[in-house]
């Protein structure tokens, strides 16, 4: 690695003098940042380079800590209010690419221009402005283990017949299918999907990425996940955002349907969508036996699931009035008129409030049943 490079968006001129209070200060005192090498002007935001004085050797477990020191950095450098206009802040990895200098940002009409603030820079110096925990040790490159192959072979036989016996080299998939309760082997992959409703105006392309990410943990097909990625990506131009997200930005996450991601961790998720991820907590329980103690609280505090239906008639009728009037209108515009919240337009989108019959909108398979059904009774 020949640089750690951050993206820092909504910089104005207040908050590029915020930043050259803080750079090269002693990082022993509050906000004080290291000094970049670089510093380019991207159009709405900022590029920090902080180039090495020698390269860093990437072995994997320098990955996992410079990974670490980046996030420990992006969060001392994004700081809204003073440092940036944007509140949610965007954690990248440490192979995020960027816009070329000397480009041209399409968005804005403007080139990409570079400006020398620093010198080149050591891990020690950056070290020393993130803490203890997060920090990078080139002296623990690789931990080898001191196992001996029979010792392996005892303790680890499914392992060792994949990767010793047969030779299979790389990680072991995940069996997510196998370990889904219920129906739909997709599970996890349509959960990740719902999640869309949480996304943040800096987060959407993280977010199609990750749906790559959970589709191939799935086994979902391409062609599925490109379908489903057109979709979210109409939903998503719902969400507030200083950079407009374009199809170029679907190509690029659909790169992520690799088995190199399959093994993606929670955490890092997490970080690069800004979703809370619940753990699983049974206390020792099965998933079926937890289920059926929260089911049971969940039936009495909300008897006879009132907790469902508590103002879902009402706007299920809203959006169904919407779309009478707007037979050809998105799910983006639905949102834009009514202010409903992009979920529940997404769940009322192709459903009939009781008691109405008569559609202007093209019909999904379940209303078309209905109308037939309907068309049945009057013969």
């Amino acid at each position: 690695m020949y640089a750690l490079i951050f993206d820092l968006d909504g910089v104005g001129l207040a908050e590029l003098r915020n930043l050259f209070l803080r750079f090269g200060g002693d990082p022993e005192r509050v906000r004080r940042l290291p000094m970049p090498t670089f510093l380019v002007l991207s159009g709405t935001g900022l590029h920090i380079y902080y180039v090495f004085q020698q390269p860093i050797d990437l072995y994997p477990n320098i990955k996992i800590q410079l990974k670490s020191l980046k996030y420990d950095l992006t969060f001392r450098l994004w700081e809204y209010g003073s440092t940036s206009q944007v509140k949610a802040i965007q954690y990248q990895s440490i192979n995020q690419s960027f816009r070329m200098v000397g480009s041209i940002n399409d968005k804005h009409g403007t080139e990409l221009v570079a400006f020398r603030t620093g010198e080149r820079v050591t891990l020690d110096y950056l070290n020393a402005y993130a803490k203890p925990e997060n920090r990078v040790d080139v002296n623990k490159p690789f931990s080898p283990s001191k196992m001996t192959r029979a010792e392996a072979r005892e303790a680890y036989p499914e392992w060792y017949e994949r990767v010793v016996v047969r030779g299979e080299k790389g990680r072991k998939k995940w069996d997510i299918a196998g370990k889904v309760h219920g129906d739909d082997p997709y599970a996890l992959y349509h959960w990740w999907l719902r999640q869309i409703g949480e996304i943040k105006g800096g987060h959407r392309y993280f977010f199609l990425m990750c749906l790559a990410i959970y589709a191939y943990k799935c086994g979902v097909s391409k062609q599925q996940l490109r379908q489903d990625m057109k979709e979210a990506f109409d939903d998503l131009q719902m969400v507030k955002h200083e950079n407009a997200l374009t199809e170029e930005d679907i190509r690029s996450a659909l790169e992520a349907y690799d088995k190199e991601y399959y093994n993606f961790t929670i955490s890092d998720i997490e970080a690069l969508t800004d979703v809370r991820i619940e753990r699983n907590k049974r206390n020792g329980r099965s998933q079926k036996e937890h289920l059926k103690r929260a089911r049971a609280v969940q039936e009495v505090d909300y008897p006879g699931g009132t907790w469902r239906r508590k103002g879902a008639e009402e706007k299920k009728a809203q959006v169904y009035a919407w779309r009478q009037e707007h037979p050809e209108g998105r799910k983006a515009d639905c949102h834009r008129d009514t202010g409903l919240d992009p979920k529940t337009i997404r769940k009322w989108w192709d459903t009939v409030p009781e008691g109405h019959i008569t559609v202007k909108i093209r019909p999904s398979q379940a209303l078309s049943d209905l109308l037939v059904e309907e068309f049945k009774k009057g013969l």
